[in-house]
């Protein structure tokens, strides 16, 4: 857990600092492709220590804490590390995607966050992890699930989340998983046949009720 405790504490240190000018801050280090391609490269990293509010901190590092207890103790330090911010990194290009009005500012750890759940999900599908939801799942089904909820919400207009961003993450942690996972293959058609169940029990459900 020393990685995920210490990527808590940067996280909310830099928040509790910021909180004296937290706007000027976002402006400043918060990741905008237009300041990006006028040289200020630091922001696709900076942008990653930044929130918006203490709800957006608080959801952001609940989440990290939770997939961090369960990965931690499935892969060394730095490759823990190289996925998140690679993920972080890659994911925050996605706001290039014509989703995203000119000007606008994206922060938050969420695309390296989501790049573990596609991490997870692939190196240790069955061991469980508390998340999406408040009950303990198999990291393949939180995987499945989280991938679903953020695909169904990537085209909702006038968002302030940024699902194509969390969408990229998933992916670049993904790869990262089926690079390192033991059988990929195996790994991949268990994801999929998950996503297909969980797509088709509403239907089987409502059939049954009928």
């Amino acid at each position: 857990m020393k990685v995920t405790v210490a990527l808590i504490l940067i996280n909310t240190i830099v928040f509790i600092f910021t909180l004296s000018g937290l706007n000027y801050f976002i402006e400043s280090f918060g990741f905008q492709t237009i300041a990006f391609l006028n040289g200020e490269y630091y922001r696709i990293v900076t942008s990653l220590f930044l929130h918006a509010n203490l709800l957006h901190l608080g959801f952001n590092m609940l989440s990290l804490f939770f997939l961090g207890t369960s990965l931690e103790k499935k892969i060394d330090p730095f490759r823990f590390i190289l996925v998140y911010f690679v993920g972080g990194v890659i994911g925050n290009l996605g706001m290039f995607l014509p989703f995203f009005p000119p000007g606008t500012i994206g922060v938050g750890a969420s695309g390296a966050i989501s790049a573990l759940v596609g991490l997870g999900t692939f190196l240790c599908p069955g061991k469980l992890v508390v998340f999406p939801s408040i009950l303990p799942l198999p990291f393949v089904v939180a995987g499945a699930i989280f991938f679903l909820l953020t695909a169904m919400n990537m085209f909702t207009p006038q968002t302030e989340i940024g699902y194509q961003v969390h969408m990229i993450g998933l992916m670049v942690g993904m790869i990262f998983g089926i690079i390192w996972g033991k059988n990929w293959l195996q790994g991949l058609l268990i994801f999929i046949l998950v996503v297909v169940l969980i797509v088709l029990l509403p239907i089987v459900l409502s059939t049954i009720l009928l």
